[in-house]
């Protein structure tokens, strides 16, 4: 590829070299043109734009069609609105970097090396879909969509709507049935099953089956740093759930899935963004239901007292769930995190949903 000219050719330049061509000088021009010889001044210069009358005015005067006047016109005042643009964008760059860019680069939002300032901020600005960090902010701060505006205060808030964008760029609320409440709480107890079920494709078949009943589950690499293990927020009517598999365990992402599905069933009304690192009323309801769910509280009497793996593989096939989401809990509980390891199975991001 060609290195890009570091001039611009104005339609002044097209029209001096025919008045080269043709031995006319910029008063001669204007009086055949019948403007001021102040307005062809401009016009050569690059100062005054090409009007389409003027434009019908050089086709009878040269010849050359109005149309093609007008491209060189057209693409002159493009190139000048381009760089003008370029300077905006690398003018940004250092407000730029408080985003993860980093992690788009591994995720290849990003292309441009970091020496191309504009060209990084452009790519974060295509990212987003808005023209500016300053409309970014006042998209995420004041516009109308809640979820955002609960983002927006956060002090992580652009690590955080980096991971959110990630997850809205892939969402394609066609793949996904209409919601229905009751079909998801139906759905549980298979859900649950599927905990037992070889990886991966347990979760391929959870996301088909969460998309039957209108959910769309979601998983995008964790922001080093971000400590986010899941999201839940309501997109085009249809309930995301998103999960970043920050332990990469098997009990994590069970749990945090139940987690995110409580938020859904227990607080779909109010379509607020739920963050699994939040403190709050709804984080520890949505924490009661998954545990309830996954273990039913008539079990927990039954937790073994010490480090006994065996008892832990028979009460989770009698339960009917991983024995990891046992082991898990029995940890929790005990506070006791040493042991039983091996029962848990570990997680890897593939290209795919």
């Amino acid at each position: 590829m060609g290195a890009v000219p570091d001039f611009v050719v104005s339609t002044g330049d097209y029209v001096q070299e025919w008045m080269d061509d043709h031995s006319v000088n910029g008063a001669e021009l204007a009086r055949r043109l019948g403007v001021s010889a102040k307005h062809v001044s401009e016009l050569l210069n690059g100062k005054a734009p090409l009007s389409q009358t003027l434009s019908i005015a050089l086709a009878d005067v040269t010849g050359v069609p109005a149309r093609i006047w007008n491209l060189y016109e057209t693409a002159y005042r493009e190139e000048l609105a381009r760089r003008a643009a370029e300077e905006r964008y690398a003018e940004q760059f250092d407000a730029a970097r408080r985003f993860p860019l980093r992690y788009l680069r591994a995720q290849g939002v990003i292309v441009s090396p970091m020496r191309d300032k504009s060209g990084v901020v452009r790519e974060l600005l295509d990212f987003f879909g808005v023209a500016s960090l300053d409309a970014w902010r006042r998209t995420w701060s004041e516009g109308s969509v809640a979820y955002r505006r609960t983002a927006a205060v956060r002090e992580d808030a652009e690590a955080v709507a980096v991971w959110l964008t990630m997850a809205e760029r892939r969402f394609d609320a066609d793949a996904v049935a209409a919601f229905d409440s009751e079909s998801l709480r139906a759905a549980l107890p298979l859900l649950r099953a599927l905990t037992r079920a070889d990886l991966p494709e347990s979760i391929h078949s959870a996301v088909r089956l969460l998309r039957s009943v209108g959910v769309d589950l979601c998983f995008v690499p964790p922001i080093p740093g971000l400590g986010v293990y899941g999201a839940t927020r309501w997109v085009s009517g249809v309930p995301v759930v998103q999960l970043s598999l920050l332990r990469k365990t098997d009990d994590q992402l069970w749990f945090t899935l139940f987690h995110e599905l409580g938020h859904v069933l227990l607080h779909g009304d109010d379509k607020r963004l739920h963050l699994v690192d939040d403190e709050n009323e709804a984080e520890r309801e949505a924490n009661d239901f998954a545990s309830n769910v996954l273990i039913p509280s008539s079990f927990v009497a039954r937790f073994p007292s010490g480090r006994n793996i065996g008892a832990i593989e028979d009460l989770a096939a009698e339960i009917g769930v991983a024995p990891s989401i046992v082991l898990g809990r029995v940890q929790r509980d005990s506070k006791d995190f040493a042991w039983g390891h091996a029962l848990k199975k570990k997680l890897q991001f593939t290209s795919d949903r």
